[in-house]
Formats: structure tokens, C-alpha cells, sequence
């Protein structure tokens, strides 16, 4: 991309030079370049121009289709800031829309989610759609010139589901969702992810720049110090990273022997899940599906995180856990230990922004435990138009 092209983003004053240098260290090959600089995890204006570039670009898994169940059900979500509502119309099926009135803005559903809806009324001058989007009523515009119903129906958002989770993007000409989910499609298909149901849902707020949430999920640097009791079920050293052409970045890493799941004492007395190989049942797998998600998948549950920034300095983070709809056990050994984990990884975020702020960092330097968060990094910078086409 030419420099012309690339977005006008706010540098610090009179170091245009020094911001295009930082830039460049980080597009070098992984062991010699060097990490972001400090500076991009607290600019108002490139978290700006980040929800309009890729969060407003981009496939986001919001849950699954079976928390819209049945006609007049829906949910509502914020996706990049923009409000979005998901309704199941009469015929059953599942449509997204923008939570917006086309009359004068108005967010048009407040409630998170419901059932028996069988139209849309704007709360404020109570403009009425259908559940497929179309404007059916609008009181006192007869008259207004140039006013027809058929041109102000609601903003359609584009919709897919992929083996139950449910994905919504607010670009206006999306590439089809396998595109976005690429490799791990192939990786995930022993998982029986259509036959899953949600055992647990925890929401965090973390005082950090959504950027570290998602580099953090990348490595495993930091778990000895972080996480002494992850590593004693999964070594830190242990597993590869397969993916890491972006969207989709990460790997597996193995469970010590006699461990058969992710949980503090590695055991579970739920069922593993069946079509698992024997290098399958060793493993747990992690991807980051950037820049909105990040799936795990154990032997007998899976986790999908939802990262919303929520502005530069905060980060909203939904975390489902998810086993199979027949598993009478509600996996809270397993939520337990991911509630430690996690809290323990946001803390770490929490300090690593405190850091990042500070007129004592600059940039640094990447670890040979964080390859991918070096091919996380320059995939950023390539979808924020710095660089160009990331290179292996």
C-alpha cells in the first residue's frame, strides 16, 4: 500500500520519521525486529481508525444460533462500538440488523435479549419494521416529498454460522466466513462443535488496550511466572504454533502424562469427546481469530472468548464455556480453573498498559517463545495499511 493510502493517524509531534522507523522494526524477520511501540496501545485516534478498519471489517463470533431460539427471539450486541440486533423472523430464520432507526438514530431495542417479538417499533416516534427489516409504519410522513417505506428499511448486517457459533459483520460486502475461518476449519471438524451448549458465561472488564488481551493469547512466555498452575497440566515449552498467516494464529500445546483434560487436577468425570485421535486427546488446541475472538478446544469442552474495546484504555472480554448438550456435568472444574487463569492474565494485561504509557518504553524486543506475537503484530500493522503484505 502506498503511503498515500495509508490512514492519517495522530503520531507524536515532529516524529513522523521515528513512527515510519518503528513501524519498519517490527516488519523485519521475527528475531531481528522489535515489538510496538508504546505509544499504539493509548492513541484515541488509532483506536478510532482500528474499529473502523478492522472491527467494522471483520467476522465477529458473538455466541451461538440457539440463543436466538425460535420466531420473535433476539439478541442485541455491540459490535466496534455499533450496536447490532439478531431476531429470528416468523419463518424461523435468523436475520441481524443495525440496532438503529433509519428516522432519526435512535437505538431501537435496549433489552440484551428476548423472546415474542413480532415487529420493531422505534421507541421514540415509533417508526414500526417487520422482523425481515421492512418499514411498515411511519406515523405522519404522508405528505413529505420524495418519502416511500420501500427505501427505509433497516440496515441489513451480514450473518453466517459455522457449526452452531453465530458470526455477524458489519462490512457491507464481506468475503464469505470460510475465508475468515481458513485453516481452522480442518483443525476443529473432530470437535462435534454443532452439538455443544454453553455451561458457563463470565464478562471481565480489563483496563488494557485490547491489543495486549490478544497478544497475551498468543504466547505462553509469561506462564511460569503467571501461571504455575497451567503449566504443571500443559509445559509452557511444550506444543506448536500451526497457523500463523492470519486471521487465524496459534497451535496446541500437550498435556503432561496421565492428564486427560484442562483442569487443576488434569482429570474430569465428564465423557472425552469421541471422535478425538490419540494425539487429539493429548492436546489442547488455541486459536486466535483475529482480531474479535479466541476459541480453545480441550477433549470434553471447548471456550470461545469475544474481545470488545471498549476505547484505548479498556477492554470488555466475553468468556463462554461450552460441552456437549448431552454431558450432564456443567464443567465447573474446568470453569474454576479458567477463572484463575483468566484473572491472572488480566491482571498481567493491566500492568503491561500501566507500562506501555509510561515515557520509560519505547519498544522491545520479542522472545524466541513469541513468534507469534511478532506475526500478530505485523498482521496488524498490514490491516492498518503501515506495511505491506506480511512475509513468512
Amino acid at each position: 500500500m502506498s503511503s498515500a493510502a495509508r490512514p492519517s493517524v495522530p503520531r507524536p509531534p515532529g516524529k513522523d520519521r521515528l513512527v515510519s522507523s518503528a513501524f519498519g522494526a517490527v516488519d523485519r524477520p521475527y528475531k531481528e525486529a522489535s515489538t510496538l511501540p508504546g505509544w499504539m496501545f493509548s492513541d484515541p485516534a488509532l483506536y478510532a481508525e482500528e474499529l473502523r478498519r478492522m472491527f467494522h471489517r471483520t467476522w465477529t463470533c458473538i455466541g451461538r444460533d440457539d440463543e436466538v431460539a425460535g420466531p420473535g427471539g433476539f439478541r442485541t450486541v455491540d459490535v466496534g462500538g455499533s450496536g447490532v440486533l439478531v431476531v429470528r423472523d416468523k419463518d424461523g430464520v435468523l436475520r441481524a440488523f443495525h440496532n438503529v432507526c433509519r428516522h432519526r438514530g435512535t437505538r431501537l431495542v435496549e433489552e440484551n435479549a428476548g423472546m415474542g417479538l413480532s415487529n420493531i417499533q422505534c421507541p421514540y416516534h415509533a417508526w414500526t419494521y417487520d422482523l425481515t427489516g421492512q418499514l411498515r409504519g411511519a406515523p405522519h410522513m404522508t405528505g413529505v416529498a420524495n418519502f416511500d417505506k420501500r427505501d427505509y428499511g433497516l440496515h441489513p448486517v451480514a450473518l453466517e454460522t459455522w457449526r452452531g457459533f453465530l458470526w455477524v459483520n458489519l462490512d457491507p460486502n464481506p468475503a464469505p466466513l470460510s475465508e475468515h475461518l481458513g485453516a481452522l476449519v480442518e483443525r476443529a471438524r473432530p470437535f462435534p462443535l454443532e452439538r455443544l451448549r454453553l455451561a458457563h458465561r463470565v464478562v471481565y472488564e480489563i483496563a488494557a488496550n485490547w491489543k495486549l488481551v490478544v497478544e497475551n493469547a498468543n504466547e505462553c512466555y509469561h506462564c511460569p511466572g503467571v501461571h504455575p498452575q497451567l503449566v504443571k497440566i500443559t509445559p509452557y515449552t511444550s506444543g506448536e504454533e500451526d497457523i500463523h498467516r492470519g486471521p487465524i494464529f496459534g497451535g496446541w500445546m500437550d498435556m503432561v502424562d496421565g492428564a486427560e483434560t484442562l483442569t487443576a487436577t488434569g482429570k474430569s468425570d465428564r465423557k472425552r469427546f469421541p471422535a478425538l485421535s490419540a494425539e487429539d486427546l493429548r492436546r489442547v488446541y488455541y486459536y486466535v481469530l483475529f482480531p474479535a475472538n479466541f476459541i480453545a478446544l480441550s477433549t470434553d469442552y471447548v471456550t470461545m472468548d469475544w474481545f470488545q474495546p471498549l476505547g484505548p484504555d479498556r477492554t470488555r472480554l466475553v468468556f463462554d464455556m461450552y460441552v456437549d448438550r448431552d454431558e450432564p456435568d456443567p464443567a465447573t472444574d474446568a470453569m474454576d480453573f479458567w477463572e484463575q487463569t483468566n484473572r491472572q492474565d488480566w491482571h498481567i494485561c493491566e500492568m503491561a498498559h500501566l507500562g506501555s504509557k509510561t515515557i520509560g518504553y519505547d519498544q522491545g524486543r520479542y522472545s524466541n517463545q513469541e513468534d507469534t506475537v511478532h506475526a500478530v503484530d505485523r498482521y496488524y500493522l498490514h490491516r492498518m495499511g503501515f506495511v505491506g503484505e506480511p512475509h513468512e
